[in-house]
């Protein structure tokens, strides 16, 4: 299958250094308008693929704590999956939006997979909430299997990688790919998720606000069962990474991985709140 990663640069709304400034709505929302256009465009200007995959929170407007408004009421799905969705059936892919949805609850950050025929295959609400997501969202209580013509896919949302069971689950549900739409690609997380279950692991990062990504972050990419990366985007461009991935290879490392374990040893991880 062919893959595809959609790797933006981020915009004021992203200025996390300086959380103290106020965003008035219009500022907000030309941010977001912004956001969603550039995924759009380097989506067009995408090779074709199986599966295009966005960075998580296209629409994403700035910290509650800035905006003069409750944080829902800026909250728009449409006609955003509505053009997502357009898309997947025009080129005949799947595509994985990466978007903040609201419900009877509050705000959630979702992932929402368009089939091929334009509709909705499977959503994901991120489990893990990180920082101030905690504050202004709803967190998912589920895991999500995406089964797609070309092998299951494990769900993930940024901070959702730094914890082993995530992967895992995946992994012993039939997942030989585990994507992460992210605004913080932790690499060394990625690398051992990755080389723990004998999968692939593919992350499409955003490029951080006026600098190139540094230290332990890195750009967008794909990891292989083994741990290596194949694949992986400039630190300071927006750009899409595609590559061709054969979702079966190293399935004897996948094997090895999961041959030896001992489930009945391990119910302190399930018990232990």
């Amino acid at each position: 299958m062919r893959l595809t990663l959609i790797q933006p640069r981020q915009n004021f709304l992203y200025d996390f250094a300086h959380q103290e400034r106020p965003l008035s709505l219009a500022q907000a929302q030309t941010g977001v308008r912004e956001m969603e256009e550039q995924t759009f465009a380097l989506m067009e200007q995408a090779p074709a693929a199986d599966l295009v995959v966005t960075t998580e929170a296209v629409n994403f407007p700035g910290l509650e704590k800035q905006l003069p408004v409750p944080y829902g009421e800026l909250i728009r799905e449409e006609p955003l999956l509505s053009r997502f969705a357009a898309f997947a059936k025009a080129r005949h892919c799947y595509v994985a939006a990466g978007h903040y949805a609201r419900d009877g609850k509050g705000v959630r950050n979702r992932l929402t997979v368009f089939d091929r025929q334009g509709t909705v295959a499977a959503v994901y609400d991120k489990v893990h909430l990180a920082g101030d997501e905690q504050r202004s969202l709803v967190a998912g209580d589920r895991y999500c299997v995406l089964e797609a013509d070309f092998g299951r896919v494990g769900l993930c949302i940024c901070w959702d990688m730094q914890f082993p069971e995530v992967c895992r689950h995946y992994a012993l549900s039939g997942a030989r790919l585990v994507i992460c739409p992210t605004w913080g690609w932790e690499s060394i997380y990625a690398h051992a998720r990755a080389y723990e279950n004998g999968i692939f692991v593919a992350g499409a990062m955003s490029v951080p606000y006026k600098e190139a990504i540094a230290g332990i972050r890195t750009p967008s990419e794909v990891v292989a069962p083994d741990g290596c990366v194949v694949a992986q985007a400039a630190p300071d461009a927006a750009q899409q990474l595609t590559m061709e991935l054969e979702l079966n290879a190293m399935e004897e490392l996948h094997t090895l991985r999961m041959h030896d374990r001992r489930p009945e040893t391990y119910g302190m991880l399930a018990r232990w709140q």
